[in-house]
């Protein structure tokens, strides 16, 4: 039977993975970061104030679980490099990378020259939107301030947390000081 005769069935598909033979160094590069990421969690965990009340552990828990967890996806992404089972990876993309690196950058520079919670957070939600493909970016910024606004709300005068205020905060703030 020639290969022309064979079953339709029976062909490859083209996307299915090629193993080659070696390492994925990249996957083991990414491996790296998680354990590293863990340990960095894992450390800044260990500062924190134990408050246990009736339970044998209190909130301080969590940053260890999910340092935990970390080094799982570690060890599991060693193995997928050492076998070189990851799957193929595309080209990156590098104006999308760049919308949302600049995202987290303007949210730095915005919460360290004091705009504020809500003016920080639109740039970020607006920038990152627009890195993902959303336009324009001015009515991105605008859809992300009013969320932020609204969960400035939501959290400082529902729950009582403390956010970094700017201007826009300490007029949300007015009607509700006494």
């Amino acid at each position: 039977m020639s290969t022309e005769t064979e079953g339709a069935g029976e062909s490859r598909l083209p996307s299915e993975p090629q193993h080659t033979t070696g390492r994925d160094l990249a996957g083991l590069a990414i491996a790296l970061g998680l354990f590293a990421l863990a340990i960095l969690i894992w450390w800044d965990a260990s500062s924190y104030p134990v408050r246990r009340s009736y339970a044998q552990f209190g909130p301080e828990i969590f940053p260890y679980l999910v340092a935990a967890g970390l080094v799982v996806f570690g060890v599991l992404t060693v193995r997928l490099a050492i076998l070189s089972e990851f799957p193929e990876r595309s080209e990156m993309n590098w104006p999308p990378v760049g919308w949302i690196v600049g995202a987290v950058v303007a949210e730095i520079t915005l919460l360290s020259i004091g705009a504020g919670f809500i003016l920080a957070s639109g740039a970020l939600f607006g920038l990152s939107a627009r890195g993902m493909g959303r336009r324009p970016v001015w009515f991105t910024i605008l859809v992300g301030v009013c969320i932020s606004a609204f969960l400035y709300i939501l959290f400082r005068h529902g729950l009582g947390l403390s956010l970094r205020a700017g201007p826009l905060e300490r007029l949300i703030d007015s009607p509700f000081r006494r």
